[in-house]
């Protein structure tokens, strides 16, 4: 396997199945309705349905800059609001995520692996460090949503 493929085995690990750690993006996902994503089971913290939307947001981030645009990000982009909690609403969010992680993948899988190891530009960071970066990042909200689905009585598999 080289490292072209080791990156996008653990892009789609991340996201569909087979993670290491456990389950993965769209399994800690399966079987929520959008009444339940929409819930703030715990205190302070973001609903399922804000995380993915943020998870969302940064996939297109991170696509954008290694397809060489200069990606902001605003507040709203960081956390887009959820204004209408309807079933509708939540499948069009599932449906960004998906795009937005197949858009990632895309620009994995065309990025030259002889620039991973190179600084981006301005910043002392690798174009290896943003791509693992954002492969840790989805990992660290699945398992966010995860616990959040557990307070609210659903734990992941229980669909």
């Amino acid at each position: 396997m080289n490292e072209r493929q080791r990156l996008l085995d653990l892009v789609d690990r991340t996201h569909r199945a087979r993670a290491w750690h456990g389950p993965a993006m769209l399994q800690t996902l399966a079987g929520l309705t959008a009444a339940q994503a929409a819930k703030h089971p715990v205190r302070g913290a973001h609903s399922i349905w804000e995380l993915v939307e943020h998870v969302a947001s940064w996939y297109e981030i991170v696509a954008e800059r290694m397809a060489g645009k200069a990606a902001a990000v605003t507040p709203a982009r960081n956390f887009p609001p959820v204004t209408r909690a309807t079933p509708a609403a939540w499948k069009a969010s599932l449906r960004r995520l998906a795009r937005a992680h197949a858009r990632f993948r895309r620009e994995v899988a065309a990025f030259p692996v002889a620039k991973l190891g190179r600084r981006r530009p301005k910043l002392e960071q690798t174009w290896n460090v943003l791509i693992h970066g954002q492969i840790q990042h989805a990992l660290y909200h699945a398992g966010q949503i995860a616990l959040l689905r557990r307070a609210l009585g659903k734990p992941v598999g229980s669909a």
